[in-house]
C-alpha cells in the first residue's frame, strides 16, 4: 500500500528523470502554464488524467469531484471554468465520466430508495449526488428493461450530457462564444468547445460520446 513516504521517494526519482530529460519544459513550467484543455473528471483514483492521456505537466488544467459533476451552484466548479476560459485561454472543456463509477452506482440505488431529508442535511456527499440521482431515476423510469452495467453506462452517458449542457449554459461560455472581452485578461479569448467523454477502465480507453458543443 502506498504511503506518504513512498510519494516522496517516487517523486524524487520522477523529478530527477523529468528535469534531466525535459529541462526546457521544467524551466518553462516554473514561469507559466499554457494548457489548452480543461478536464472535468471524477475523483476516482483509477482515472488519472495525465497518466491515461500520456500528458506532460502543464498540458491539462484539471478539476475533479465525485462522479464528474458540474453543478451550477458550485462556486468551485464555476471558478475553475472562469479561470480556464478567461485567464488561461483554454480551447476545449472535456467532461469525463467512467465505467464502474461508485457515484453512479450510489445514484442508481438512491433512485429506488431516496435518502431522507435528515440524511441529506447531514451528508455533503448525498447532497452532491442529488442531481445525479435525479438523472438515474429518469433513466430507470424510461428504460425499465435496463439493469446492471448497461443501466450504469446509460446513466453515465446522460450525466455527462447534463454536465455539458450545464457548462454551455453558463455566462462564462456564452460570453466566450459571443466574443466578449475577458475581464481577467483584457482580451478576446479562444472560442471554447465542450466535449463529453467516457473512460472505460477495463480497456484503459477514452471514448468520445459525440456530445460536442461549440459556438458554430
Amino acid at each position: 500500500m502506498l504511503q506518504v513516504s513512498d510519494l516522496l521517494s517516487k517523486n524524487k526519482s520522477w523529478s530527477a528523470s523529468f528535469c534531466a530529460n525535459k529541462p526546457e519544459l521544467a524551466a518553462q513550467l516554473a514561469q507559466t502554464q499554457t494548457p489548452k484543455i480543461l478536464w472535468i473528471g471524477c475523483a476516482d483514483s483509477r482515472v488519472p488524467e495525465s497518466v491515461v492521456c500520456g500528458a506532460d505537466p502543464g498540458e491539462i488544467f484539471v478539476t475533479r469531484n465525485i462522479a464528474n459533476q458540474f453543478r451550477l451552484d458550485d462556486d468551485n466548479a464555476l471558478s475553475v471554468l472562469t479561470f480556464a476560459v478567461q485567464a488561461l485561454g483554454i480551447e476545449h472543456v472535456v467532461v469525463v465520466g467512467h465505467t464502474s463509477c461508485g457515484g453512479v452506482n450510489a445514484a442508481i440505488a438512491g433512485a429506488s430508495a431516496p435518502p431522507s431529508q435528515e440524511a441529506l442535511e447531514s451528508s455533503a456527499l448525498l447532497r452532491h449526488l442529488v442531481p445525479l440521482t435525479q438523472v438515474a431515476k429518469k433513466v430507470v423510469d424510461t428504460n425499465p428493461g435496463l439493469e446492471g452495467s448497461e443501466l450504469a453506462q446509460k446513466v453515465v452517458y446522460e450525466s455527462v450530457k447534463l454536465q455539458v449542457e450545464n457548462i454551455v449554459s453558463t455566462s462564462i461560455i456564452q460570453d466566450n462564444w459571443k466574443g466578449v472581452t475577458s475581464p481577467l485578461s483584457g482580451q478576446v479569448m479562444n472560442k471554447v468547445q465542450v466535449h463529453g467523454l467516457c473512460y472505460d477502465i477495463a480497456k484503459a480507453q477514452l471514448i468520445d460520446l459525440d456530445l460536442t458543443r461549440s459556438s458554430s
